[in-house]
């Protein structure tokens, strides 16, 4: 069930236009009735008409109603009288602008907010002077502005909010996985949390605002609940904690990161390339950048530039008042597109690469849904009258801005994670990146050499083409680096960028990226000893993978002791049949819940 709206206005075809518009906006997701006119439809309101549009749209999750002027709010509150008690608690009267107001309130109620939570949205359209042009006639001049701050309190009848502090003792703290759990715990309750930590607060379903908060292992979580559920929220979120998010084991991102090359200054995880070092490659020279995933690589190169959208390049058009609301329309379809498009990705990927490491575009998904993002562009789009293209992208990029400034090279590098997935859906809006080479395109084994690879691009790589890969950005905690790792494929990042202009696809490029090295053209001097290192990795591989299917029986005090697998993919399945599991010891699956 969702929060039903009802249009209150002496005309009954401005009624059941603004009706009409806000449902075409929520998808239709959203009950809404109009009650406008009187008998034979005559201008004015009609009490009747009005409980009997209460009455098609009411049911537990509440009714907002958004009128016009004048007799409507005494028509509206006259209809309430005829109503009991248990109903009339569930309804509630909004002064919002009938037109912003309805179209806000459709789209929050749409996405399953409170009818507290969906009254405060479609009132943040006015400024209180607004607000109180329409307050009824028994309604102090301060009113109003007191219910901006409080209403939602009120609303969900909690007199006083629930508190508790929680110590994060997984060991990457609030990163991406983390985060989701959290937002996804968060929106499963009929209350209103607020999570802070560092002095920063967010909503607890801003998976944005959580991230942001920047808490990692042995920060304090503090968390604040109001509402019918309130307790069982707070119940469910410290339980979340307490099981470490269900995080097992130190993650990849979680390992500090033996690093060659570079001085490091900035950081483990921050590449800042540097453009006058190797300016003037000398044959034979190598690049020099950090390793991110061990191992050597001998091939062709493949010289990649992502389809991504650069958020500070897209130009704002202007838009007319009139087509404020059809802007907003379609900014809440292109980011419903983008995410269910994700979270189809992070599905069809869970067999190649692990939930683990599929969860990031399930992350991602719930970033385009965050109601910050929506609101705060949504409201861009009102204010300034421009095209969603650009709103988007100059909210998305202000969002992945704060990010980066976050002292954990973890929490920051998903900076990048905002920009790839605020990408996407702009490229749903009709606007489109310049022209580039496809990494599905690739059709032989090589090395990608690229400025970085986002998300987006990571899910295209085919391992079997992919030898090796090395970046000018990104770092060990780079999504390209986590997936080189788990898939093996030997990986550097913050190479020069004078390697993009000097290297051709097509190049043969010698990858050593357990010394952090990229050599062009080879010599057979460094070329050979690669070659030898890689047959010999290839041999002891092969050798490992055999010896373990011989493994003799382990028994323990006369029993046979089974050597059980913990996996996630089907990925991780296979390599635990080739080192001799004899079964599944522990399945991940909470990845899919």
């Amino acid at each position: 069930m969702t929060v039903g709206l009802v249009i209150v206005s002496h005309s009954a075809q401005l009624a059941e236009g603004v009706a009409e518009l806000a449902g075409q906006m929520s998808q239709g997701k959203t009950p809404i009735a109009a009650a406008g006119g009187t008998v034979n439809d005559v201008i004015g309101t009609s009490v009747d008409r009005i409980v009997a549009a209460i009455q098609s749209v009411e049911g537990p999750d509440g009714v907002l109603v958004l009128l016009d002027l004048g007799s409507a709010i005494l028509s509206t509150e006259m209809a309430l009288e005829m109503l009991d008690d248990d109903r009339r608690g569930r309804i509630r009267i909004s002064y919002a602008p009938m037109v912003e107001g309805a179209v806000t309130a459709a789209l929050e109620a749409s996405l399953g907010r409170t009818l507290a939570q969906v009254q405060q949205a479609a009132e943040k359209t006015a400024s209180t002077e607004q607000l109180q042009l329409l307050k009824p006639l028994t309604q102090g001049d301060d009113t109003i502005a007191q219910n901006l701050e409080t209403i939602e309190d009120v609303a969900a009848g909690a007199d006083t909010p629930l508190e508790v502090a929680l110590v994060l003792t997984n060991p990457t703290g609030l990163h991406a996985r983390p985060a989701s759990l959290f937002v996804q715990t968060a929106d499963g309750f009929q209350a209103k949390v607020r999570a802070s930590g560092h002095g920063r607060e967010s909503d607890a379903t801003s998976i944005i605002g959580i991230l942001a908060l920047g808490l990692r292992l042995g920060d304090t979580l503090a968390l604040r609940a109001s509402g019918t559920e309130a307790k069982a929220a707070i119940e469910a979120l410290s339980e979340l904690v307490r099981a470490n998010f269900y995080e097992t084991a130190p993650t990849d991102e979680a390992r500090v990161p033996i690093l060659s090359g570079g001085d490091n200054k900035s950081g483990p995880d921050i590449i800042t390339p540097r453009p006058s070092e190797n300016a003037s490659q000398q044959p034979g020279e190598p690049w020099r950048g950090i390793t991110t995933s061990k191992g050597v690589a001998v091939g062709p190169a493949f010289l990649y530039t992502s389809e991504a959208i650069s958020l500070n390049v897209v130009e704002a058009q202007s838009i007319s008042s009139d087509e404020v609301a059809s802007e907003q329309k379609r900014l809440h379809e292109a980011l419903n597109s983008a995410a269910q498009e994700l979270r189809s990705l992070a599905t069809s990927l869970q067999s190649s690469i692990g939930q683990a490491h599929a969860a990031i575009f399930d992350a991602q998904a719930l970033m385009l849904n965050d109601p910050a993002l929506l609101e705060s562009t949504s409201r861009m789009i009102q204010v300034e009258q421009v095209d969603a293209a650009s709103a988007l992208a100059r909210t998305g990029e202000s969002y992945a801005s704060t990010l980066e400034t976050l002292d954990d090279p973890l929490l920051a590098a998903r900076a990048t994670d905002v920009r790839d997935a605020v990408s996407r859906a702009i490229a749903k809006l009709g606007r489109q990146a310049a022209p580039s080479q496809v990494l599905q395109t690739l059709n032989r084994p090589s090395i990608i050499i690229a400025r970085d690879l986002t998300p987006s691009d990571t899910a295209q790589l085919r391992p079997e083409f992919v030898l090796g890969i090395a970046t000018v950005q990104g770092g060990f905690t780079a999504h390209a680096a986590i997936l080189a790792r788990a898939l093996g494929i030997p990986a550097i990042a913050g190479l020069n960028e004078a390697a993009l202009q000097t290297i051709h696809s097509g190049d043969e490029l010698g990858l050593d990226a357990d010394q952090a090295l990229l050599y062009l053209q080879p010599s057979p001097e460094i070329r050979e000893p690669l070659i030898h290192r890689l047959a010999e990795q290839q041999r002891q591989q092969t050798v490992l993978n055999a010896s373990t299917n011989r493994l003799p029986a382990i028994i323990f005090n006369g029993r046979h002791i089974h050597l059980m697998a913990n996996i996630g993919s089907e990925a991780e399945a296979e390599a635990a049949r080739q080192w001799g599991a004899q079964g599944v010891g522990l399945l991940r699956t909470e990845f899919l819940f």
